[in-house]
């Protein structure tokens, strides 16, 4: 039988898609189990690390909470509605829904999480003398009780996409609460950058007392935490902002982009959860004795097993 270019076309994008559909699988399938098991890790050693403050620490451990739920629901959520959908033809609009739902919640409170880190940083960092006294440890926990208690009235709104007369809606609430979080984030982490910039050059310039040290001691602890917190909100929005991008040419074009795209940019997204921790341990100099004191005990841990079983052979 002679196949026409037409008749070819359709089987070269049905290749196309299965080939990016496995490719998404294969690196979701790859990272679920990195993100997990790094945020397992993270979590043990912030709560471990004494000598960060209990405000920051909490924030963090938001962050790192929702980064390991992304591991342990999102992901394996998403692996199978891409299973199920692109491999094995199959429409499961419960599987698909409860992913969707389940992805917006954990998205969500890593948005909230990072303009509340990024708040935080710039009150230490604006109004260092005042900061014990406004940003106290009950009041960030109540903060971050709040974030995630609040995203739960949001479970309606995504359900509103189900039905035909309300996705527009539906995807309105989603670009306003998006924007309005992508400008609050952008301005706080700039002020952060510019404050910390406007520091470095006072350290310069000034004279080397005794009580200066001290303060300068100080400074430069909070100058090299918001200077993580600056990179955190980076790497979040490289990996967030192609998936928004293709959220709003949806929206505006009434269209929706390539399925190869789609798949690729909430993978993009998923991956920032596995990125998290790695900026924590690079940046964070606190931080990274706890993580490397754990992956000691891990490595030795393992290294003895092997022992007895070799002893035991």
């Amino acid at each position: 039988m002679n196949f026409t270019a037409k008749d070819s076309e359709p089987s070269k994008k049905a290749d196309s898609l299965l080939s990016a559909a496995v490719a998404n699988i294969i690196i979701n399938g790859f990272l679920c189990y990195a993100t997990i098991m790094m945020n397992i890790v993270t979590i043990y050693a912030l709560r471990k690390t004494s000598s960060l403050s209990k405000p920051l620490k909490t924030l963090l451990l938001s962050l790192a909470v929702s980064d390991l739920g992304v591991g342990l629901l999102s992901q394996p959520m998403y692996i199978a509605s891409l299973v199920e959908k692109e491999l094995r033809s199959k429409n499961t609009p419960t599987l698909d829904t409860f992913s969707t739902i389940v992805s917006n919640i954990l998205f969500l409170i890593s948005f909230c999480s990072i303009t509340a880190l990024s708040a935080d940083r710039f009150l230490a960092i604006q109004w260092p003398l005042r900061y014990q006294e406004i940003v106290t440890h009950r009041r960030v926990v109540i903060l971050v009780t709040a974030i995630w208690l609040v995203v739960v009235i949001f479970i309606p709104i995504d359900l509103l996409a189900l039905f035909p007369k309300y996705p527009s809606a539906s995807t309105a609430i989603f670009f306003t609460i998006h924007s309005l979080s992508f400008v609050s984030s952008t301005l706080t982490s700039f002020k952060i950058y510019i404050t910390i910039r406007h520091h470095s050059i006072q350290i310069q310039t000034q004279t080397q007392h005794v009580t200066q040290n001290n303060g300068l001691a100080n400074m430069a602890r909070i100058k090299k935490s918001a200077q993580s917190t600056i990179w955190i909100y980076l790497v979040f929005w490289v990996c967030y902002l192609p998936y928004f991008f293709l959220y709003v040419y949806a929206f505006v074009k009434s269209t929706l982009p390539p399925r190869e795209l789609q798949m690729f940019t909430v993978t993009l997204v998923l991956i920032n959860s596995s990125l998290n921790p790695i900026i924590y341990c690079w940046k964070i100099r606190h931080f990274r004795p706890s993580i490397l004191r754990i992956l000691r005990r891990i490595s030795n841990r393992n290294i003895g097993e092997r022992s007895v079983y070799s002893f035991d052979g």
